[in-house]
């Protein structure tokens, strides 16, 4: 705009100079030649246009939603059962989930996936109904003896009991993987926090957690009959290198093998989010 505005200006003065200097001419002619003046049509000389100067456009600012301040880790059990609800809804937590130390015990829980057993009391959720059946083994392929080298009862896992896992792999089948992310990454802040009071010296839980994760991948495919000795109060395996296994891998074969397969596809998904 000053641009044009100083170029308007000099067309102004250079006008005005040029009207000044043809009067003295004609004034002059006057008085020697006292010829008739003979007016001539004034120049019109176009301004050069305006150009407007471009609107300015505030930028629209979005308000900053904060997110409230996570509670102390003590205090979360309120907000970890709202996230679960929104994730299974509220008749399977109700079900399943331990409502107490929600975010401990899930982590303490993952932790002992790869452990030889899982404590009860730490577990985040309860176990299915009805009773574990086994069928004896009458006639089996090999002798198994115990320390004392008397010949241990064997058992056939029986088909009947992968039913009882099936509502939990619902329930994590219906969970949508993107959300899952979001309310772990949204708390994970409380779940290192109990991570760390597990007493690891090094390391944080988003490790561990994959870990775990492609542990269970891991697990072997078992093929019916699955073979069980029982020489005390639980059943073992009878395959040593099943039995060999972590807990997280004898409990996915534990709920057969279409539950097992129905699980590891989750889980990949989760993996891959990760």
């Amino acid at each position: 705009m000053k641009y044009w505005l100083t170029l308007v200006i000099l067309v102004v003065l250079a006008l005005a100079a040029w009207y000044v200097l043809d009067m003295r001419q004609a004034t002059v002619e006057e008085a020697v030649v006292q010829a008739p003046v003979v007016e001539q049509a004034p120049e019109v000389v176009e301004q050069p246009a305006v150009e407007p100067e471009p609107a300015v456009v505030e930028p629209v600012v979005e308000p900053v939603v904060e997110e409230p301040p996570l509670p102390a880790l003590a205090e979360s059990d309120p907000l970890a059962i709202e996230a679960l609800t929104g994730l299974v809804g509220e008749a399977s937590v109700q079900q399943v989930i331990v409502s107490e130390d929600v975010i401990p015990r899930w982590v303490a829980t993952v932790d002992a996936l790869s452990s030889r057993q899982v404590p009860g009391p730490i577990k985040a959720v309860e176990g299915p109904d009805g009773e574990f059946e086994a069928t004896a083994h009458e006639d089996p392929d090999r002798v198994i003896l115990n320390e004392a080298g008397d010949p241990v009862p064997q058992y056939v896992l029986d088909a009947a009991n992968y039913p009882r896992y099936t509502p939990y792999v619902e329930m994590l089948e219906a969970a949508d993987t993107g959300q899952i992310l979001t309310a772990y990454r949204k708390h994970q802040p409380l779940f290192e926090e109990a991570f760390r009071q597990l007493g690891y010296p090094e390391g944080d839980f988003d490790t561990r957690l994959k870990a775990v994760i492609d542990e269970l991948l891991a697990t072997p495919e078992v093929t019916d009959p699955v073979l069980l000795i029982k020489p005390e109060a639980y059943y073992l395996y009878a395959d040593e290198s099943l039995e060999s296994l972590s807990a997280g891998q004898k409990a996915l074969i534990r709920m057969g093998p279409e539950n097992a397969a129905r699980v590891k596809a989750k889980l990949t998904e989760i993996r891959a989010a990760l």
